[in-house]
């Protein structure tokens, strides 16, 4: 205080806002899609070389995938002779194939596979020769399959068909297990037991055992 005169000392605080310069982040390095997995190389129509099996028969999906996956070969270079009866040894090569067993290359030509057969259990070995029959087809699957325990319930599905009853004993339950798995339908209310297996009903039974097995 100087005099009349008071002296007031007072104090201000002022915000004081500093702009730099926006530095940008630096992007990330995007992440590199993954690379989708191969398609299957899809049954082109035509694709196969046999001339006797067309796009249009109930059983070229079936020969196309059992050829596809080497199951079944043709008869020739360019015939599969579908409607051809198939031997017994030719269904031991087969389900050999299958199983991944080697069973190409033994004298007679069948040795190994009939070995391989007769080991397994899949089978007794004889009659390599012999047309096999339908019920002959289906009991040597279903031995490779294991042998599935078969119900009543399955068994009383043989009574759909009107020659059911022709089904040998040894086979009942074989028989019952193809039909119950939907791998033998029959044709129409017959099932054919003791019929030879053609080679186109073959490969159509061994293509629906595959989708039933899951191979």
């Amino acid at each position: 205080k100087k005099g009349n005169i008071t002296l007031v000392k007072e104090t201000y605080s002022v915000a004081v806002t500093v702009s730099y310069p926006y530095v940008p982040v630096a992007p990330t390095q995007p992440t590199k899609p993954t690379e989708p997995d191969q398609p299957d190389t899809p049954v082109i129509p035509g694709a196969l070389p046999f001339v006797d099996v067309n796009t249009g028969d109930w059983f070229y999906e079936d020969v196309a995938y059992v050829y596809a996956q080497g199951i079944m070969t043709g008869s020739t270079a360019t015939s599969f002779a579908p409607n051809d009866a198939m031997t017994r040894a030719m269904v031991w090569t087969v389900l050999g194939r299958m199983s991944g067993e080697n069973v190409e290359g033994g004298s007679p030509w069948y040795a190994l596979a009939q070995a391989w057969a007769v080991s397994d259990g899949v089978s007794d070995g004889t009659e390599p020769n012999s047309a096999i029959t339908r019920e002959q087809l289906v009991t040597m699957l279903y031995r490779q399959a294991g042998s599935p325990e078969v119900g009543v319930s399955e068994l009383a599905l043989l009574g759909r068909f009107t020659d059911g009853e022709a089904v040998s004993a040894w086979a009942e339950e074989a028989m019952a297990w193809a039909v119950s798995q939907g791998i033998l339908t029959g044709d129409g209310d017959l099932l054919n037991p003791q019929a030879t297996a053609t080679r186109a009903q073959v490969a159509a039974i061994l293509a629906r055992f595959c989708a039933n097995s899951g191979k």
